[in-house]
């Protein structure tokens, strides 16, 4: 009985249609992405490591890229959302809005795309080292969650 059960379960499981994530294919112009962003922002890292994965080569300068991806616009603003009864905030939204362009050696692939990703969490003034921390949490989730974003979009345009 045991026996069955467990072939059932392993059947579903394989039936169900998960697979682990994997690299999307990409435009063979983009083996060597120069990102046209400051390496300080925050989107960066989370960016070039995402590329990475995709098995894409990262330079150093624009002259040796075979793709550019430029960042027009990084916005990343932090608005109240609700405020309570006693006219204190009780939760705040994350807005993120990003504006790139990929150009190729002999044109532009992706004209001015915008994307935008938001998140809302809770504020409590007597707890507020653990929102701020929460806030930086979502921060850095909206960081990596753009540069898949980024590379979904690209995916899909080709």
């Amino acid at each position: 009985m045991k026996k069955i059960t467990l072939l059932i379960c392993i059947l579903s499981l394989a039936a169900c249609g998960y697979h682990l994530k994997t690299a999307v294919q990409l435009d063979d112009a983009y083996n060597k992405t120069f990102i046209q962003h400051p390496v300080s922002t925050p989107l960066y890292r989370p960016l070039a490591l995402a590329l990475s994965n995709q098995g894409i080569q990262l330079v150093d300068s624009a002259s040796a890229a075979t793709a550019k991806l430029i960042i027009v616009k990084d916005d990343l603003k932090k608005q109240v959302q609700s405020i309570g009864t006693n006219n204190r905030v009780q939760e705040y939204r994350l807005d993120y809005d990003l504006t790139f362009t990929v150009h190729f050696t002999d044109r532009v692939a992706i004209k001015e795309k915008t994307l935008s990703l938001s998140r809302d969490y809770a504020f409590d003034i007597g707890q507020i080292s653990g929102a701020q921390a929460e806030e930086q949490v979502l921060r850095t989730q909206l960081y990596q969650d753009m540069a898949q974003m980024i590379i979904r979009t690209i995916a899909n345009q080709q």
